[in-house]
C-alpha cells in the first residue's frame, strides 16, 4: 500500500513524522484534519504504509499519545510499546529521514439504527489489506484483526 492507494481512499496528507534524538516527533501541517474526531489515519513510511490507525477522540490526541509512547520505547521504557515495535520504529524511521501521516475523518453511512461514522470499519478493512500487501517486518501494526 502506498500513498496513491491512501488517496484513493481519500486520505490526505496532514502531517510529518521522524525520529531524532530518540524522540519520536510529529509536526502537524493540516490543523483542521487534526482537530477532527472518529478519523482513520496511516504512516508512509520508506513510501509505503507501515501502520494504520483510527482516533475516536480528536486526531491531534492521537499523535500526540504516539509521540509519548514510542519516545519512551525508544528510551528503553517499553509500556505500553513493546521493545520489538520501538526497533521496527528505528528501523524503518533511520535518523534524517521523515515519514508522513495521512488521514481523513471516517465515512458517515446511514443504518437502520441510525447515522455514523464506520471509521472502525474503515480501519479493519485497511489493516487487512495492508498484512495481506506488505511483509511483516514493515508492518507497525501489531494486531491484524483489529
Amino acid at each position: 500500500m502506498n500513498a496513491a492507494d491512501l488517496i484513493k481512499y481519500d486520505l490526505k496528507p496532514v502531517a510529518k513524522v521522524r525520529i531524532e534524538d530518540r524522540k519520536l516527533l510529529i509536526e502537524i501541517s493540516d490543523s483542521d484534519s487534526a482537530d477532527r474526531e472518529e478519523c482513520i489515519y496511516a504512516f508512509l513510511i520508506g513510501g509505503r504504509v507501515a501502520r494504520i490507525g483510527s482516533s475516536k477522540a480528536p486526531l491531534r490526541g492521537r499523535l500526540r499519545n504516539y509521540e509519548r509512547d514510542i519516545t519512551n520505547a525508544l528510551n528503553g521504557k517499553y509500556l505500553p510499546t513493546p521493545e520489538e515495535e520501538a526497533q521496527k520504529w528505528s528501523r524503518l524511521l533511520p535518523s534524517g529521514t521523515f515519514g508522513e501521516i495521512y488521514a481523513r475523518q471516517g465515512a458517515e453511512v446511514r443504518t437502520p439504527v441510525g447515522v455514523f461514522r464506520a471509521y472502525m470499519d474503515e480501519e479493519r478493512i485497511l489493516i487487512g489489506r495492508l498484512f495481506k500487501e506488505e511483509p511483516p517486518d514493515r508492518i507497525l501494526n501489531r494486531c491484524k484483526y483489529r
